[in-house]
């Protein structure tokens, strides 16, 4: 029997020419958008249905997800149960999401089922009967479950690093109370639903709601969604209007929570920077990529493997149109908040320097590369990369724009960008935790 070699290790290769299939663009009779890829053997799909407006534009961050999630429970012609029993009888499934400007549904099925669940779809879009008995069950649940994260101290710290960042009043950093969604009425979300969730159009009068569908897409399958959604009647009212309102950090630079006798402490740190739309946008973040933002980075490599302060840390980038913010999430030992922060300090600080090995710039540019070919793995995963061109608001050839800046990158353009762009006079930070017995094991 021949022994496997283990000494000497497998060869890497490069991916080669990495490009995103392009998609097809159709308009249904009714004036409706649909985006098609068709790029799978097995027969299966997905339609996504993608309305303007999200938490920015509700007047609760949690209203959108409770009214996508009513619209499931009942129509005109079907009770909650019926919906779920036919849905889970054809083997398909329903799931929904919003973001910061936007709001989902999705509907995973069979071609060979299509036609039994794609019609409970649109009927939950134009005719939800917003029962009040279902409506009590959501906000129940919905307020459980910010009960329990008002027991963690990553929530709060989480909470007060947005509103530094962004700004105390600003409408992605608004958190709801268990009181603030239980005072909400069956009305509240019916208001709600016609100014965001029926179908409508813009201030350009352009239809607010977006279809993509992805997956072994045949013409009976395009001439079902055209039959099923291209028949439905457009609200001829102006819908939502998206409303980015600029972040402004606050004064502070550090803010402490209180929360005597936890064991742990969460950390938020942040900078605010630059937006999706700035030409270095790309390099900033494969820069924070190398902070933090996968296992080998520095921060893990640091604070984790070196000093063993933490578990895990990470850094990530968030690009608004609203602006740019990079934050670092960990949560510690009490005893080492200041140490986590010094050092999470230090690395920032270093990164202008341009210190980058060799070895470093490989694992980096691997590793990017590797999540960026991770897009094209399946029809659902290319159709999510023209979905977040979307919600995201990336610009056209944004995946041909990260391969050219993965392949061209050099220590010392990362330590330009770092000194233009991350710079530790505007860090800001959030601490949530005990912190007065942090402070006596300190001393």
């Amino acid at each position: 029997m021949q022994h496997p070699d283990r000494k000497t290790p497998p060869q890497v290769s490069s991916f080669g020419h990495l490009n995103v299939p392009s998609i097809r663009v159709m308009t249904l009779d009714n004036g409706l958008p649909l985006k098609v890829i068709d790029h799978g053997s097995q027969d299966v799909c997905r339609l996504t249905c993608v309305w303007d407006g999200g938490i920015a534009e509700s007047p609760s961050i949690s209203l959108p997800t409770m009214i996508l999630s009513l619209m499931q429970e009942g129509t005109r012609h079907h009770s909650g149960v019926e919906i779920a029993d036919r849905i889970e009888f054809n083997g398909a499934r329903i799931a929904s999401g919003v973001n910061s400007h936007h709001s989902f549904m999705n509907l995973f099925t069979l071609n060979s089922r299509a036609d039994n669940v794609m019609p409970l779809l649109a009927e939950m879009i134009v005719e939800p009967s917003f029962p009040e008995r279902e409506w009590g069950v959501i906000k129940e649940k919905t307020a459980r479950t910010i009960e329990l994260l008002r027991e963690k101290v990553e929530y709060y710290a989480t909470c007060e690093i947005n509103r530094l960042l962004m700004g105390d009043n600003h409408p992605l950093a608004r958190m709801d109370t268990p009181d603030n969604v239980l005072s909400m009425t069956v009305d509240d979300a019916a208001r709600n639903y016609k100014s965001t969730y029926r179908p409508g159009r813009n201030v350009e009068g352009a239809p607010t709601m977006t279809l993509y569908l992805a997956g072994h897409v045949t013409p009976g399958l395009e001439e079902l969604v055209n039959r099923t959604f291209g028949s439905i009647d457009i609200d001829s009212s102006r819908g939502v209007e998206l409303k980015f309102v600029p972040f402004g950090s606050e004064n502070d630079s550090r803010r402490l929570i209180e929360m005597e006798g936890v064991l742990q402490s969460a950390v938020r740190m942040g900078i605010p920077t630059i937006s999706r739309q700035h030409p270095d946008y790309i390099e900033l973040r494969l820069l924070v990529m190398a902070l933090g933002g996968y296992f080998g980075s520095r921060l893990m490599r640091n604070i984790r493997e070196d000093k063993g302060y933490t578990y895990g840390i990470q850094s990530y980038l968030l690009g608004h149109p609203e602006g740019g913010l990079m934050q670092i999430a960990t949560s510690t030992d009490n005893r080492y908040v200041d140490a986590v922060i010094d050092e999470s300090v230090k690395e920032i600080e270093r990164l202008g320097t341009g210190d980058f090995t060799t070895g470093e710039m490989q694992r980096l540019q691997r590793y990017a590369m590797s999540s960026l070919a991770s897009t094209l793995d399946s029809a659902f995963d290319i159709m999510d990369y023209y979905i977040n061109q979307k919600v995201a608001f990336t610009p056209d050839g944004y995946f041909e724009q990260q391969v050219d800046a993965i392949n061209s990158l050099t220590p010392q353009r990362l330590a330009e960008v770092a000194r233009e762009h991350l710079s530790v006079d505007k860090l800001t930070i959030a601490v949530a935790g005990d912190c007065v017995n942090s402070a006596n094991a300190r001393s």
